[in-house]
């Protein structure tokens, strides 16, 4: 409940959250009733040996951002290290900060032969967001009408890394922000295969045969945003994930959206991008990638991905984020080849 980052993963992640950040916190209401704003949703499988770094982090953002204003919604699945107990352990010490905690569990293995994958990662994600997307809209709900939705993966992050994400996505106006997150060594972005830049392309290009993998030449030909992301700024992508996103809740309440896999006359696709196609079709493709959000699934590939790619704090500290440098200029229409 109060981790040191610097003890276990050994990040040097700011003690200290930035005056950058001041207005994320939910002001005091009068309301007997606080309305959440804030919703966290996560999947987990096998994760003990992340868990200290990734709900310490996410544990400080809310009691940061102000817990009474925050949910917290955990799908276990299957896990035999013990991390639905640990979880499960949580239970009192959220509570008597004032976060509202559901803990599921659930059967489903994405990965067994056979089996669906992306229709099981659909009903995953959707179960975490259950708690939000069954309580319907109204003055009666315990949730804002513009609460905020951080879905994030088996990662290790910094406050920091959440606080950015957040900020983003309110400075921008945008509909959906992602991380970047890494393979071993920050050499190569990981979620690639859901990801697709302004130019309906993968953010770095493949070989036909899949022999070659020009990791380094990011967002190749899509020249302006390769210029934004050689600077480390927020630019506009058609999809991404990047290991966490920030999400409007509002569609997801009122059923607009949701996590899916493909119809019949769709390509095979990952539910991400799915989501992000469903966005474009509804008016809300402003999709954001953060280049100075920068994480990994272990603690030594987020310590390279870190040193390599940068934290946060030196990223915003540059001369390029300035103003009117940091804020995108939105295209409305989607690549015309997706």
């Amino acid at each position: 409940m109060t981790h040191n980052m610097s003890l276990t993963a050994k990040l040097e992640c700011p003690t200290e959250i930035s005056s950058r950040y001041a207005d994320l916190p939910i002001k005091p209401s009068s309301l007997s009733q606080p309305k959440i704003k804030y919703f966290f949703a996560l999947d987990l499988y096998q994760a003990t040996h992340i868990l200290l770094p990734l709900m310490g982090a996410i544990i400080e953002t809310m009691r940061f951002l102000g817990p009474e204003y925050c949910a917290l919604s955990i799908v276990e699945g299957r896990s035999t290290d013990g991390t639905y107990d640990i979880l499960s352990r949580l239970q009192s010490e959220l509570a008597a900060m004032g976060v509202r905690y559901y803990l599921t569990t659930s059967d489903l293995n994405p990965k067994a032969v056979w089996e669906d994958r992306i229709k099981h990662l659909s009903t995953l994600r959707n179960q975490a967001l259950q708690p939000l997307t069954s309580t319907g809209v109204g003055k009666f709900s315990p949730y804002a009408a513009d609460t905020t939705i951080l879905f994030i993966n088996d990662i290790v992050i910094c406050v920091e890394d959440l606080l950015e994400l957040l900020y983003q996505h309110q400075t921008q106006d945008a509909k959906m922000t992602c991380a970047f997150d890494w393979n071993a060594g920050g050499g190569s972005f990981y979620d690639s295969w859901v990801s697709r830049s302004m130019s309906g392309n993968l953010f770095f290009e493949i070989t036909h045969d899949a022999k070659y993998w020009l990791t380094q030449d990011m967002f190749f030909d899509d020249p302006p945003n390769q210029e934004r992301y050689a600077r480390h700024l927020p630019l506009q992508v058609y999809s991404c994930w990047g290991g966490m996103v920030i999400l409007d809740g509002a569609p997801f309440v009122q059923h607009k959206l949701e996590f899916r896999d493909h119809r019949e006359d769709e390509c095979h696709m990952g539910e991400p991008t799915l989501l992000a196609k469903d966005m474009w079709g509804q008016g809300l493709g402003k999709i954001l990638a953060v280049p100075s959000v920068n994480v990994a699934y272990e603690y030594k590939a987020t310590r390279e991905a870190k040193k390599g790619r940068g934290y946060v704090h030196d990223r915003i500290a540059s001369a390029n984020y300035k103003p009117r440098k940091e804020l995108v200029e939105w295209v409305d229409k989607p690549p015309y080849c997706i």
